[in-house]
């Protein structure tokens, strides 16, 4: 299982690259809060909690960094009032229109010498393996 781990390290380091090379200011981390958001904005912090697999007070620290830079905002849950929903900024909805192309273009370097025969056995294979993990 170390090659996942190994594929794991490059793919990250090819997207933190890419991010820089862009100047997009947010970690792998941040990015997959945002992408949660652009699936479905203004939502309830534990709802990312869920989506994630991490625990609240990370979400909080990422939620944090990405309200300071003008990201995404905290608005109270108007049904309860001990919850923020999270909710992406303008700027935060436009860093999915200039982020998307860079990710998809990242993604088919990742693919680019792979059939998508061989991608779609890969797949299936880390599907199972993911299953089996949370069983």
């Amino acid at each position: 299982m170390d090659i996942i781990r190994d594929v794991r390290k490059v793919m990250r380091s090819h997207f933190m690259k890419k991010m820089k090379e862009h100047h997009f200011d947010v970690t792998i981390e941040m990015l997959e809060v945002l992408y949660i958001l652009w699936s479905k904005d203004n939502i309830n912090q534990q709802e990312i909690v869920d989506k994630t697999n991490r625990n609240k007070a990370s979400i909080t620290s990422l939620i944090d960094n990405l309200t300071a830079r003008a990201l995404v905002q905290r608005n109270p849950d108007p049904t309860d009032r001990r919850n923020n929903l999270i909710a992406l900024t303008k700027e935060g909805k436009n860093y999915q229109e200039k982020l998307i192309p860079i990710l998809e273009e990242v993604y088919q370097s990742f693919q680019a010498d792979i059939t998508s025969e061989e991608l779609e056995n890969t797949i299936n294979v880390l599907q199972k393996i993911n299953k089996k993990m949370i069983e």
